[in-house]
């Protein structure tokens, strides 16, 4: 690789999906492996927020539907982006979580929202945390209903 980051590789990365079933199924979680171990070089050699930064602009730029968006929070997720420690979340969050297309401002209705929004709320809290925006303690008082700068970054970050 060379001495800049290639995001090539991010279209690898994030080209698993989670929707397939069967054997299928199975062939992307030793995808989900292998890849595991890519983004792991690329973390030591460029650091979280360089990885973050270029992960983001993919989310931004590739990622056009919830099914899309939500097989790229679980492959962040994989590859431990939730243990970045970054300057700013919350662009990321706001734009995730419409991509998503989850809303801060109205009840979850089916189960596929519950568990996407679960996992995004794990994220977002693990983010928070390795940022050092909250403490560890404090991890039973965040709420993402009450986050008023997760709730700007919301109406910041247009899909």
């Amino acid at each position: 690789m060379n001495k800049y980051y290639d995001e090539s590789i991010d279209r690898k990365l994030f080209s698993v999906d989670r929707f397939k079933e069967g054997t299928e199924y199975e062939k992307e979680v030793d995808k989900v492996d292998e890849l595991s171990k890519i983004a792991k070089q690329l973390i030591v050699k460029f650091g979280d927020q360089i990885i973050f930064d270029t992960w983001s602009d993919y989310l931004k730029e590739n990622i056009h539907s919830k099914k899309d968006a939500w097989n790229f929070m679980m492959s962040f997720i994989d590859y431990n982006g939730h243990h970045f420690n970054i300057n700013n979340p919350y662009p990321f969050l706001g734009l995730l979580l419409n991509k998503l297309e989850l809303s801060l401002d109205k009840d979850l209705i089916s189960e596929e929202e519950n568990a996407m929004f679960d996992s995004f709320d794990s994220l977002y809290i693990e983010l928070l945390i390795n940022s050092g925006i909250i403490r560890q303690d404090d991890y039973f008082y965040i709420n993402p209903y009450k986050d008023e700068k997760l709730k700007n970054a919301c109406k910041n970050q247009k899909v």
